[in-house]
């Protein structure tokens, strides 16, 4: 089996780096990249880590890929200091041979999300493109979120195990629902679709947020979760109707400034 590196990109993560570090300690190396704490996450990164370096914030797929270059190994496994590698994760990898991964360029791995300490059923499984070989793939340039892609879709494999978000996180209410934090994401998410040329409509504002909501609460059954999984439901429609409503003022002159 290939050695590979766990790499956990973090700032300001002393609640949950250190079980977040402790479940990587069965990877052959274990790098911490800090973009800039002010809190105990230095410590409790360098008494974890095998390497410890502190790098300002080049957005998301920017401060991945200047970390995967840190890597002594070619394959890479990607957590965030508020996410902890399963047992069964750990052990899905350890029984691929060399064989095996020499025809794999990435693998999809799920994670289990945690809202206010609780389990999010309708948002599993939230596939990652978080293992992957860092020489076979290439980068998605999203704000948002770092994603890679295979050369090709046979040499994708699903691995079994997960990521646990959150699990460990003292992460209130302003986290999740915060209007100032929700408001600043789904503006860069909005110009990018606009360079990307998608454009708003108005059944994309009428339709879009039901569909959304009718997605996590039916078909994703969290109505299962009672008024928690209703809380859920709505989070998606409010999110996906101020996303559409930002792409809609930019594309009529209103910029992520709001000028």
């Amino acid at each position: 089996m290939p050695a590979i590196s766990i790499i956990i990109c973090c700032a300001n993560a002393q609640d949950t780096l250190e079980p977040a570090c402790r479940s990587a300690k069965w990877a052959d190396e274990l790098i911490v990249v800090d973009s800039g704490s002010t809190d105990d996450t230095p410590q409790i990164a360098q008494t974890h880590a095998d390497r410890y370096v502190v790098e300002p914030w080049r957005g998301y797929g920017g401060q991945k890929k200047f970390a995967a270059e840190l890597a002594s190994n070619d394959w890479v496994f990607f957590l965030d200091g508020d996410e902890e590698c399963s047992p069964r994760l750990a052990q899905a990898w350890q029984s691929l041979t060399d064989a095996q991964l020499d025809r794999l360029d990435l693998l999809m791995v799920p994670r289990k999300n945690y809202v206010l300490g609780r389990y999010v059923r309708s948002w599993w499984p939230d596939r990652l493109t978080r293992i992957f070989h860092r020489r076979r793939v290439t980068w998605d340039d999203e704000v948002l979120h770092d994603t890679r892609q295979a050369s090709d879709p046979s040499r994708v494999k699903d691995l079994t195990g997960w990521i646990e978000h959150k699990r460990h996180s003292r992460a209130g209410f302003a986290d999740y629902f915060s209007g100032s934090r929700m408001d600043e994401r789904l503006m860069m998410v909005a110009q990018q679709m606009h360079d990307r040329g998608k454009r708003a409509r108005a059944w994309d504002l009428l339709l879009r947020p039901w569909l959304a909501f009718m997605k996590f609460y039916i078909v994703k059954r969290g109505f299962l979760d009672g008024a928690f999984g209703l809380l859920i439901a709505q989070k998606a429609a409010s999110s996906t109707q101020l996303k559409y409503a930002a792409l809609w003022s930019i594309q009529h002159g209103q910029g992520p400034a709001g000028s």
